[in-house]
């Protein structure tokens, strides 16, 4: 449903931060009426529709019947306002205790993973609400596929307990031809008062019914200085990420000061005594890479698949993040709190059946905090192939104590730990 032009002074603007990329526009008066799985629900069967049960056969013939109402160009779409996809849920922690055992950790806090498959879900449902499609007539399913292409950036701002609601809410903040980023907040009651505890950046991108082609979507107008100040920042971190690909260490070497960086390791932890290259010495309170590891293996399977047949997006970050808590907690001997989450690169899905291997790596470390990567990869059981398909990256914060330096030995772990550092110094602790 179009809106109509939006009074500025009607417009709240939820903002933590000096830049906009912390920043979401609400509409007045809006009453939040859904829970995260009422949301879910919907997107499920009546937005995407097909069979509620796992029929491949099924769903790939429903999906093949909607190619005739996708569009072929923006040109057939009509703009959207922000406003049009702003969304907001409960998940209801504090009324419903059978759901809060789903989301509790023994510490009287709540699991992120958990919050990770709810941001990833209602991130594509915003992308949906976006999307106006003529061709596509009442009672009629979508024909596009909006699938997670990268979490950008997620900012843990404050502490999250599993006895009181949390809201979710937030819009579209950019659109390209075929991708979109949405911004989304997450907050529980402080004092009274709804509290920022979250916030999250996804960037999303459409298909076509069968996943196999992009798509266009709606283009994004913009109105009001606010709106046009958020959708220039969705640019510039366009082209940011752009750069950060550009500058990768697979591509081009380290800078000065990061080769110096790592021949001061070698100084530190060569044998002088022995004038080999080859002996090396460990410094007092710190860990080798090679020995901060965590390693897993799942089997996926139909139970985790999202409304396109393949792995859930947001159970995969889930995995990802709890081999890294529990490797960071191995690490730093003591309860780890996660502070940032960027640059989760979504880059091929993951077919129900696979085997996926996830690899844990402390990488960086730096006063209190702890950089930690995990890949995953799918495994080829006969041949014995692995293949990436997601890499993340979490900042952890430990409040009882510094860990111990992580060590670089070999030039391929001196490029993991110089990227966790890169990772490290662009996340919100820095800025």
């Amino acid at each position: 449903m179009a809106l109509r032009r939006i009074n500025k002074s009607l417009l709240k603007i939820l903002s933590s931060g000096k830049d906009c990329s912390r920043t979401i526009i609400v509409p007045p008066d809006f009453k939040v009426e859904r829970t995260i799985q009422q949301v879910v629900s919907s997107l499920s069967f009546d937005v995407i529709g097909g069979p509620k049960y796992y029929d491949p056969e099924q769903y790939n013939k429903a999906r093949e019947e909607l190619m005739s109402i996708l569009p072929k160009s923006q040109d057939e779409l009509p703009p959207r306002k922000m406003l049009d996809s702003y969304d907001a849920a409960l998940i209801p922690l504090g009324s419903d205790r059978i759901l809060r055992d789903r989301y509790s950790t023994i510490h009287g806090g709540v699991r992120i993973g958990r919050l990770l498959e709810d941001m990833d879900i209602f991130a594509v449902h915003l992308v949906f609400k976006h999307v106006l499609n003529p061709r596509q007539k009442g009672g009629m399913a979508s024909p596009f596929s909006i699938v997670t292409a990268l979490v950008d950036q997620i900012d843990f701002t404050g502490e999250i307990l599993s006895d009181t609601d949390i809201r979710i809410s937030g819009h579209v903040t950019w659109v390209g031809r075929s991708s979109a980023e949405s911004t989304l907040y997450l907050e529980q009651v402080r004092d009274g008062q709804w509290k920022k505890v979250t916030e999250a950046k996804f960037v999303l991108v459409a298909r076509d019914p069968t996943n196999s082609g992009s798509a266009v979507i709606n283009p994004l107008e913009t109105t009001t200085p606010e709106e046009k100040e958020i959708f220039e920042k969705g640019e510039q971190n366009k082209v940011r990420r752009y750069a950060m690909s550009q500058d990768s260490l697979f591509r081009v070497p380290p800078t000065v000061a990061e080769q110096q960086i790592i021949h001061e390791f070698f100084i530190r932890t060569v044998d002088h005594k022995a004038m080999s290259f080859k002996a090396r010495i460990k410094p007092d309170n710190s860990v080798w890479m090679e020995d901060a590891k965590l390693k897993n293996l799942i089997i996926c399977q139909p139970e985790n698949r999202n409304r396109f047949n393949k792995i859930f997006g947001g159970f995969i970050m889930r995995q990802a993040f709890e081999l890294a808590w529990a490797n960071t907690h191995v690490y730093g001997k003591c309860r780890p709190f996660i502070i940032h989450v960027d640059d989760i690169w979504f880059r091929k899905p993951v077919e129900v059946g696979s085997m996926l291997y996830f690899n844990s790596q402390v990488c960086y470390t730096e006063d209190r905090y702890v950089q930690t990567r995990v890949s995953a990869e799918v495994v080829d059981p006969e041949t014995g192939r692995m293949s990436v398909t997601n890499v993340f990256q979490f900042t952890f914060e430990l409040r009882k104590q510094d860990p111990p330096q992580i060590i670089p030995k070999t030039y391929h772990e001196a490029m993991m730990y110089l990227t966790g550092r890169r990772h490290f110094l662009n996340s919100t602790i820095h800025q």
